[in-house]
């Protein structure tokens, strides 16, 4: 009998969570028509997948829908989740991602947990261990991230899909990434639905942007395990980010607390979702404390006073807000928003190598021993923010001039 209950709960709980995966999805499925597309292709050329069979719409078809400003259908964009995680289980089956010893804690959180106590050696040595393994993560990935984020990421960077899966896996512990989908999803029935695709996909963008930063690191080579024990707890002890925060980031911080009590989401819930756009810095913020040997606090200090200082705030959510058609658009968007953030910590990094007692004065040292190259990037970047609707050329201006104090 416990087993049976345990494995209704299974099943009911994946339920509920591809139903989600699949309705954050229709969210913004006219928005991300053409990246559904190019994913669409993109199983094609696997010779995985064929529209006609799977009453996917054809190309003419395709072209009216963006002229009518629609997307896939809720049944469509089943169909490619479907097929997504297909291609992910293959991609990691033919890896060495499934061999990770920190996923046999998935593999034994798979079976019941009667088998699992009772029969844990047997269960590790399964003779299907890798292809339970495969299918956990692919599952895990495309429920919470979306049916192509793995393997956009993987063709943007110029990794593999499976480098990508085993780099979000390590994201989602080292964030502990549960407890902002229990957050959200502890606001059922509580508050409006679209609030809580609003809040699943600020959860999903912190995600992304860690595992595009793990990927980039010395992290991507080691097992899982060396990038949680190294990371987790400085991370874990950001979370108090709001006291760290300078009066311009705090404003903000705020502005997104604020809304969300205006909607009754309990106190409880309040601070876990508004950090969820800070906390993309963490990462950042615990290399240069360790770089620089300072404690975590000082570092996250001096790094939102060097982003106030030179509107790092106002040009990210810039480039954020930038409309774009298209995969090529899309790119050099995240190629810019990267950019801004790889600069606001080099720059937070070369203020950290000035003497001053507190973050304030070391920001100051560093201004005053380069006053006409800070002085004129400022004024640039003053400059744009004054426009009423930036574009992409003039916010490139932006992040080279920044790109120049860097070298300082």
């Amino acid at each position: 009998v416990s087993l049976t209950g345990d494995l209704a709960r299974a099943v009911l709980r994946d339920n509920y969570v591809q139903s989600a995966a699949v309705s954050l999805l229709e969210q913004t499925a006219a928005a991300r028509l053409d990246e559904h597309v190019h994913q669409m292709r993109r199983l094609e050329k696997e010779g995985r997948l064929d529209r006609a069979v799977e009453f996917l719409p054809d190309d003419e078809a395709l072209k009216e829908r963006r002229a009518q400003n629609l997307g896939l259908t809720r049944p469509e964009l089943a169909v490619l989740v479907a097929y997504s995680k297909m291609s992910l289980f293959d991609a990691l089956l033919a890896s060495s991602v499934p061999d990770d010893a920190f996923f046999e804690r998935d593999l034994l959180g798979y079976f019941p947990p009667a088998l699992a106590q009772k029969y844990p050696q047997a269960l590790r040595e399964h003779r299907l261990k890798r292809e339970i393994i495969s299918t956990i993560l692919a599952n895990a990935v495309v429920n919470r991230m979306g049916a192509s984020f793995a393997h956009r990421l993987a063709e943007d960077l110029g990794v593999g899909a499976a480098d990508v899966v085993k780099a979000y896996a390590t994201a989602h512990e080292i964030y502990r990434g549960d407890v902002y989908w229990k957050s959200v999803e502890a606001l059922d029935g509580t508050v409006p639905a679209v609030l809580q695709y609003k809040l699943l996909a600020g959860a999903c963008g912190l995600m992304k942007h860690v595992t595009g930063w793990l990927l980039g690191s010395e992290f991507a080579s080691q097992p899982v395990a060396a990038a949680v024990q190294a990371l987790r707890q400085p991370v874990a002890d950001l979370e108090d980010l709001p006291d760290c925060l300078s009066p311009m980031y705090r404003e903000d911080w705020n502005r997104v607390a604020a809304g969300l009590r205006r909607e009754h989401v309990p106190e409880e819930h309040v601070v876990r979702l508004a950090n969820t756009k800070a906390m993309g810095s963490a990462l950042d913020i615990v290399q240069l404390a360790t770089e620089h040997k300072v404690g975590l606090q000082f570092a996250a200090q001096v790094y939102f006073v060097t982003g106030e200082k030179f509107r790092l705030l106002w040009l990210l959510s810039a480039i954020v807000s930038l409309r774009v058609q298209g995969p090529w658009q899309a790119l050099a968007r995240q190629n810019l928003r990267d950019d801004c953030y790889r600069i606001h910590s080099r720059l937070a990094g070369r203020v950290l190598r000035h003497a001053g007692a507190t973050p304030t004065a070391r920001l100051e040292a560093w201004c005053a021993a380069h006053t006409r190259a800070a002085s004129h990037a400022l004024k640039q970047i003053q400059d744009l923010q004054a426009l009423d609707s930036p574009d992409f050329m003039s916010l490139a201006v932006a992040v080279r001039e920044l790109r120049k104090l860097r070298q300082l």
